[in-house]
């Protein structure tokens, strides 16, 4: 297994200024608490002022005479904070010999983070495939509940078709959902496939090209992605290509350790 700290330097880092504070992922916030970060223009007066960076706002456009704070000077201070994650998981649980090694080591990870969720508001969900469907579902919506975790995943039905744009489309509408519920929360994907899909959106279109178009949108919402590859396929996987397109990280199933992954997460920033 790699260094948790090579991992850490792929991830992309969460730029994104929340409204709300939360207890886990280092997150910039609108509101006064946290610690000064960075400074912005500031839109109006009664702003969170950066004294320092107005100062030298003023300072480098005044030319002659008594120094002035203009407007156009003021800077707004951008504070950090910490927020809880939500994480979905997309589960390639199509039928091969390596799926059930997939969907333990996936469950593995999922209970590990519910550990770690207590006191924080992280959540966990999954997205996987309907067995005889060609179409996903979500198998457990987003909770911080171990009890419902375990009940939920005791099962997971193997598919015969591998709907993977139809998983991450449902898998990007359910975060940007819990996103509008919890403005605080980070969004994070953790896609395990072995990149070969099967089904398209629609009838008649290209399973491959539909799973990367829905690759790209998620790096339009800004939803953190992650794809571990179950290394099962062959070279023909599209694992590395959805993670580019995704602005994500790539990374072989072997390195989606808990404590890897827990580590990397807490170092967004």
């Amino acid at each position: 297994m790699k260094d948790a700290a090579v991992f850490r330097r792929r991830l992309p880092r969460d730029r994104l200024e929340r409204a709300r504070i939360g207890r886990h992922a280092r997150s910039l916030v609108s509101e006064r608490r946290g610690k000064y970060d960075r400074h912005r223009l500031a839109k109006h007066e009664d702003a969170d002022i950066a004294f320092d960076a107005t100062l030298r706002a003023a300072a480098a456009r005044r030319l002659r005479g008594p120094l002035t704070v203009e407007p156009e000077d003021l800077r707004r201070k951008v504070r950090a904070h910490r927020s809880p994650y939500s994480v979905c998981f997309v589960v390639d649980n199509s039928w091969s010999v390596h799926a059930e090694r997939m969907v333990e080591k996936v469950k593995g990870v999922v209970f590990r983070l519910l550990e770690s969720a207590t006191g924080r508001g992280d959540k966990v969900a999954l997205v996987a495939f309907k067995g005889g469907v060609p179409e996903a579902t979500v198998v457990l919506p987003p909770t911080s509940s171990m009890a419902l975790a375990r009940k939920r995943l005791r099962q997971i039905p193997l598919a015969g078709q591998t709907p993977l744009a139809d998983a991450l489309r449902r898998a990007r509408l359910l975060l940007r959902r819990e996103v509008f519920k919890h403005p605080n929360a980070v969004p994070l994907l953790v896609l395990v496939t072995d990149g070969l899909p099967t089904v398209p959106l629609r009838r008649g279109g290209d399973p491959a090209a539909d799973a990367l178009a829905e690759a790209r949108a998620l790096r339009r919402a800004r939803i953190l992605c992650v794809v571990a590859d179950t290394g099962a396929a062959s070279a023909d996987g599209l694992s590395e290509e959805l993670a580019r397109a995704g602005d994500g990280v790539y990374l072989p199933l072997a390195e989606l350790a808990p404590e890897v992954l827990l580590d990397a997460l807490e170092q967004i920033a």
